[in-house]
Order: structure tokens, then C-alpha cells, then sequence
């Protein structure tokens, strides 16, 4: 990991990277379809019934899950984030940024399959998955924090 003046506040007290929230909140949205099927687990009478709250059809919790797949893979990195980090981390951390921009262009293909299925009807819901999905194209562009974090533990 080659330091450079500054990257002290991307790192913890203990000198591990420190994980930025941005990330948090991106891997969150993507990975939506996955909390709800556990959600959904929880029901006893009908695990349908509340899957079809959140999604039309069947396609679109498939899709949720395809677009949260990269998303999981990515969780399954920051879990293995230590002092000395793992060769396949560094491998992972590499790839992220790409396995987070696949996840995000699937999930606006999901937003729109979600969106046009109730086309006329405005849900509160439904305007604030498009804007969060806008938000994670900004934090994607211009998070100067999420580059370097990435960077750091590609090392």
C-alpha cells in the first residue's frame, strides 16, 4: 500500500483502511432485492405475498437479485479488509469499481422495468429509488474518497 501525503484520514487508528460510507449507502441500493427475499423469509404464511409488494413480477426480483450480485461481491471484500490484506482482496478491490458500474446500469434497467409497469402512478418510492440511483451516479463519477479507497486496498 503506497501512501501518499493526506491518505491518513482514509485510515483507521489501527492504520486498516477505513471504509468510506458512500459505500455503504451504494451497496445498500444494490443490494435491495437480496434484503428484501430475507424479509420475505421471515413471513411464515405466504413468502410471495410480500416479495409482490416490492416487486411485479417475478423478472424483476430475478433482476434485483442479478443486479446484486456484483454488489455481493464486493460486500464479501470489505468483510476481509484487515491489517494484511488477502492476495484476492487486492485482486477484488481492483475490479470493484467495474462490478459496481455493472450493478448500477442493471439496476437503472430494473428502475425502469419498475417505473413502466405502473406507469401513471407517481409512488414516493419509486421517485426516491430513481433519485438514489442518480446519486450513486454522482458518488460513481466524482467520489475522490471512493477512488482512493479502492486504490488503497488494490495496494
Amino acid at each position: 500500500m503506497q501512501l501518499q501525503p493526506g491518505d491518513e484520514r482514509y485510515l483507521t487508528a489501527e492504520g486498516v483502511v477505513r471504509t468510506p460510507l458512500a459505500l455503504f449507502f451504494i451497496l445498500l441500493l444494490f443490494l435491495r432485492g437480496y434484503a428484501a427475499w430475507v424479509i420475505s423469509l421471515t413471513f411464515v404464511e405466504d413468502r410471495s405475498r410480500m416479495l409482490q409488494f416490492f416487486y411485479a413480477n417475478t423478472e424483476q426480483f430475478v433482476l434485483a437479485l442479478a443486479v446484486g450480485a456484483p454488489a455481493l461481491l464486493v460486500l464479501v471484500m470489505l468483510t476481509q479488509i484487515r491489517e494484511e490484506i488477502p492476495s484476492w482482496v487486492a485482486r477484488v478491490a481492483k475490479v470493484a469499481p467495474l462490478l459496481l458500474w455493472l450493478s448500477w446500469l442493471a439496476d437503472g434497467v430494473l428502475l425502469g422495468s419498475i417505473i413502466a409497469s405502473n406507469w401513471p402512478h407517481f409512488a414516493f418510492v419509486k421517485a426516491l429509488l430513481l433519485f438514489s440511483w442518480l446519486v450513486v451516479l454522482w458518488l460513481l463519477l466524482y467520489s475522490r474518497h471512493l477512488k482512493r479507497f479502492f486504490q488503497l486496498v488494490a495496494g
